[in-house]
């Protein structure tokens, strides 16, 4: 089963996957998100806005390109979780488009190759295989801005909580624009208890694979 976790920064991806990693079985492999070889990344989160608009487009592009690349090496594993699928890009992408750091040409280019040419080739037709389930753990803004200053990681507490806010509601609304495309179920990532929503996960895990054992 291909597992996508689904949520903007602070809705509890990393703890909701390692609850995952110890009730499933052992053969499930983990693919997070790929941050470390991005060399565009702390630029894209530096104060100064010259810098930042400066990496974000190129930022959006490598990290599109390294989760289609992450999502077509997964394939030959049968039992995979996401720290965020390819889908999670183009809501990033969106939110600093409305931020102003990506002008409306570039943007405008980005949205069109995502939905005419990354979607359809990757999880559309008879020959592909997208995700199983799509775990959304929405949170509201409060929230995911209490978290980031709780784990006060020094680059994200750089950014305005103006962008925090803007990227939660983001979610939001590609959810409703996406929800018909990709199997989700929504998830309360308020809840302060991991177990409760890993155990929820759990049990529509079980539901799926015994429909598909009939």
């Amino acid at each position: 089963m291909k597992i996508a976790i689904f949520g903007t920064v602070g809705a509890g991806k990393t703890t909701l996957i390692d609850k995952l990693k110890s009730k499933l079985p052992k053969d499930y492999q983990v693919f997070w998100e790929p941050l470390s070889d991005n060399p565009y990344f702390e630029d894209s989160y530096s104060p100064n806005q010259i810098i930042s608009r400066a990496a974000a487009y190129k930022m959006e592009l490598l990290m599109l390109a390294n989760r289609m690349k992450q999502f077509l090496d997964s394939k030959q594993y049968q039992n995979v979780i996401y720290d965020r699928g390819i889908m999670d890009t183009i809501i990033f992408a969106h939110c600093n488009y409305e931020a102003g750091n990506i002008d409306e040409r570039d943007w405008k280019v980005y949205r069109e190759y995502f939905e005419i040419s990354v979607l359809p080739s990757i999880f559309k037709g008879p020959n592909q295989e997208g995700y199983d389930l799509v775990v959304y753990l929405k949170v509201s803004p409060e929230t995911s801005i209490r978290r980031i200053h709780t784990r006060a990681i020094e680059r994200e507490l750089a950014v305005d909580n103006v962008f925090w806010t803007k990227l939660t509601e983001m979610y939001d609304r590609w959810y409703l624009h996406l929800k018909d495309a990709f199997p989700f179920m929504v998830i309360d990532g308020n809840l302060e208890d991991p177990e409760i929503y890993a155990n929820q996960v759990i049990a529509h895990v079980k539901q799926i694979n015994s429909l598909g054992n009939k």
